[in-house]
């Protein structure tokens, strides 16, 4: 019924880095910015651990520039400028090269996670008839994967390793280092970012150059703490063949000139102390995750383990890309203080693929900034504030982290979804964006696009790109409450799924943090409450029946509603994107699907 899923760092919306003097400079292309790098600082680069710690392999830009020239002209032999390109790449830096390739050639990429275990294939066939990609650059280790799937698509296959490349004349006039890129111009597309999914079937986001590279500017044109240089390292662990990852661990360093160390994403989720090491082995400065990765960090590092860190270097690590809980950022300051990590680092954000959003850069010491409010009067679109919480559970307030105030040239609203007026302070609604952040649309789509990037107020004012997210302003600074179409209306009353699963996780010690999906089905003339919860390793042997009773008692105290089913799942088995992010709507789907075959114990 429940596919397995890898656990991918789901972090992606908001790269992180500090602003240092290098960053003044801008560039128009990536292949312009990979250009520079390779000519002027061709030993700085990426320094690669494969099993998550101890052994290194760097790769200088000046030898990511001479690998891409490779790929770039061996794909034109078989490609025209304009194509787009599926990377399928596992863990490791050859995915950097492989991009980079691809751009030299003046082609569009669109890097792809290799399909999980029971992953329908149509969700990757799916994405590259979107597309209309013809050509597939992989290894002979991904070859298996696609094999089958190439006599449902018409496609080509082309393996890295056997890509015609040059033996040591390559600097040779007739070798590689000489051969030179396809021209690119600023508004020709770069990359097509496919959309998570995790509320809605993928769609194709456009990043031309310029738009990519008007992003790395502004991140690194933040004024975080203080504007002061924060060193030249950061470590990253996003998975490198999702463009996110890219930025992250590649593009933003690139363009900030600063050395990165990157571990697989799989060797940080098997052991989550090897990220900690790594920030303070190599004395890091900055280094970003979202939620799930902190609180990873509380579950499974040890005592012992903690003996000997030391992050006191630890100046920048900003969160996003899911629901920032003040609770698990509290208790992860609390906890590794005496590994000399401050609070004062956390930089909590907002944004999506379609475009940024919001930074806080304060650079204070009470962090993450929180507000405390009503949750019955917030139940009803209204912000009313509560007095600050003392020790325990207090069912009828809520905490809400600040996610901080737009950047720069970016305009934020908060719009009434039905009438499309503005709405006050402290009154929920849908986070409206624009600015120069935000991308071009979706590929192809134009509805989809005109609904989504070319909103529009009732007065005519925009356009506006329409987040979906729901959030309120409070002095300036946004607060995110939930999704738009993950909102529940049960017995006439909205919901926020993830405030639904916030109370139920903490309902027995048996059920995983983060790691469980609420939504509503049909029963008759009204909607019905399921939860599906992952269940800790430890707990095999665990009472069904005594955990339910415990869901449905903590859902009734908070929330004041019926839950109708509980489904209890193994560890790491809930559906969920290629960067991690749960995917409401397809575990529905496989709800619906199973009590459709068979009654489901609850």
């Amino acid at each position: 019924m429940w596919k397995a899923f890898l656990y991918t760092e789901r972090y992606g919306r908001c790269p992180f880095m500090s602003s240092l003097t290098s960053s003044s400079i801008h560039f128009s292309t990536l292949n312009d910015m990979l250009l520079h790098r390779a000519a002027n600082d061709p030993d700085q680069g990426i320094t690669y651990l494969p099993q998550g710690e101890g052994h290194e392999v760097h790769l200088s830009f000046s030898r990511l520039d001479l690998e891409a020239r490779k790929v770039g002209r061996a794909l034109t032999e078989v490609s025209r400028p304009g194509d787009r390109i599926v990377l399928l790449f596992g863990e490791g830096v050859d995915v950097a090269i492989a991009f980079f390739g691809a751009l030299y050639a003046g082609l569009v990429t669109l890097p792809m996670a290799p399909p999980r275990p029971n992953q329908p294939r149509e969700d990757f066939l799916g994405l590259m008839e979107n597309a209309e990609a013809r050509l597939v650059l992989t290894t002979r280790q991904m070859q298996p994967l696609i094999a089958a799937m190439s006599s449902e698509v018409s496609f080509q296959v082309l393996l890295l390793e056997d890509l015609p490349m040059d033996g040591p004349e390559a600097s040779g006039p007739t070798g590689a280092a000489s051969w030179q890129p396809v021209a690119v111009a600023p508004d020709d597309l770069a990359t097509l970012l496919y959309t998570s999914g995790s509320t809605s079937r993928p769609r194709g986001v456009m990043l031309s150059h310029g738009h990519m590279t008007a992003r790395l500017q502004a991140i690194s044109l933040l004024n975080l703490q203080g504007g002061d240089p924060l060193g030249s390292l950061t470590v990253s662990w996003m998975p490198l063949f999702h463009i996110w990852g890219l930025l992250g661990a590649v593009l933003q360093p690139m363009y900030m000139n600063i050395r990165t160390i990157v571990l697989p994403t799989s060797a940080v989720i098997e052991r989550p102390v090897r990220w900690l090491r790594a920030i303070s082995h190599y004395r890091a400065t900055s280094s970003g995750a979202p939620n799930f990765a902190f609180q990873a960090c509380l579950d499974s590092v040890s005592d012992e383990e903690l003996h000997g860190l030391d992050l006191s270097c630890w100046k920048v690590a900003p969160l996003g890309a899911e629901t920032i809980r003040a609770d698990t950022l509290k208790q992860f300051a609390e906890r590794y203080a005496s590994a000399g990590f401050s609070s004062r680092a956390y930089f909590t954000a907002y944004g999506m693929s379609e475009g940024l959003a919001t930074f806080d850069v304060r650079d204070t010491e009470d962090k993450p900034v929180c507000l405390v409010v009503d949750r019955k009067a917030l139940e009803e679109d209204r912000v009313v504030l509560a007095l600050p919480e003392t020790d325990g559970v207090i069912p009828d307030k809520q905490t809400l982290v600040s996610c901080g105030t737009p950047m720069m040239g970016q305009r934020l609203l908060i719009v009434d979804p039905g009438t499309l007026t503005p709405l006050g302070e402290k009154t929920v609604g849908e986070i409206w964006n624009s600015g120069p952040l935000i991308s071009d649309g979706y590929w192809r789509q134009p509805e989809q696009t005109a609904q989504t990037f070319q909103a529009r107020l009732a007065n005519g004012e925009g356009p506006f790109l329409r987040t979906g997210d729901l959030g309120f302003l409070h002095g300036g600074e946004l607060y995110v409450t939930g999704r738009l179409k993950d909102m529940l209306i049960i017995r006439g009353k909205n919901i926020y799924a993830v405030d639904i699963e916030h109370a139920a996780e903490q309902a027995h010690p048996a059920l995983l943090p983060t790691a469980s999906a609420a939504f509503s089905v049909p029963l008759g003339q009204e909607e019905g409450l399921v939860l599906v919860h992952e269940v800790r390793p430890e707990y095999a042997d665990l009472d069904v029946d005594e955990v339910s009773a415990a869901v449905r008692r903590r859902i009734g105290d908070v929330h004041q509603l019926p839950v109708h089913a509980v489904v209890l799942i193994e560890s790491g088995t809930l559906p969920r994107t290629q960067t991690g992010k749960l995917q409401r709507y397809r575990c529905r789907e496989q709800y619906l699907a199973a009590v459709a075959d068979e009654p489901i114990s609850t």
